[in-house]
């Protein structure tokens, strides 16, 4: 005979939460500060030192590879949301999606950058992400993947997955998403695009 309460059933975990993603996250947001403050060191030494600021340190559209995922997209999620666009020359869709999102990173102005995979000439990458159909969004947040979207989607429609991916990238990772020194982290509300509607890009 077992104990009373050996066995949980899923009604009363409902409200339980997940200590190892408080852990997870805990820990990016820690890493995302730590890397902060060693950007923020580097321009301070650069500065005394009488060298220009870095403004442009990092590119708002980067073409990825297998090669260089670990640095353009894993280490650079500690500082800025990157939204990876899994996409293949052949592929349609791709191109009617590409523009919209390329010209959404414009618009943000650093609040995340644009990581693009080529599919084919990335086999393992896409192989352990598990994409299944191109055109495939997804994006990396300390180190964490957050799946966005599959298909092509109107401008209108990334917007508000986008405002909720940078939302979430600040409160739970401490990830305040402003790349380059685009923008002053205290001008970061500020920088927030006001979502005209562009008919080209809907």
């Amino acid at each position: 005979m077992q104990p009373r309460n050996s066995r949980l059933n899923s009604s009363a975990l409902r409200g339980a939460v997940d200590l190892a993603a408080v852990k997870a996250a805990g820990e990016a947001a820690q890493k995302a500060e730590q890397a902060r403050a060693e950007r923020a060191r580097q321009a301070a030494a650069a500065e005394s030192a009488g060298a220009a600021p870095a403004q442009s340190a990092y590119q708002l559209v980067i073409d990825v590879t297998e090669d260089t995922f670990e640095t353009e997209v894993v280490q650079r999620s500690t500082e800025v949301p990157v939204v990876i666009d899994f996409w293949a020359e052949w592929c349609g869709p791709c191109k009617q999606l590409s523009p919209v999102l390329e010209g959404l990173v414009e618009e943000y102005a650093g609040r995340f950058v644009l990581a693009k995979i080529d599919v084919d000439a990335n086999p393992l990458l896409s192989q352990q992400f598990g994409i299944q159909g191109i055109p495939a969004v997804m994006a990396v947040v300390a180190g964490q993947l957050v799946p966005l979207f599959q298909g092509a989607e109107s401008a209108a429609n990334i917007r508000k997955i986008l405002d909720q991916l940078i939302l979430v990238a600040e409160q739970r990772f401490g990830v305040v998403g402003v790349a380059g020194g685009a923008v002053a982290p205290g001008e970061a509300a500020a920088a927030a695009p006001q979502h005209p509607e562009d008919p080209a890009l809907s």
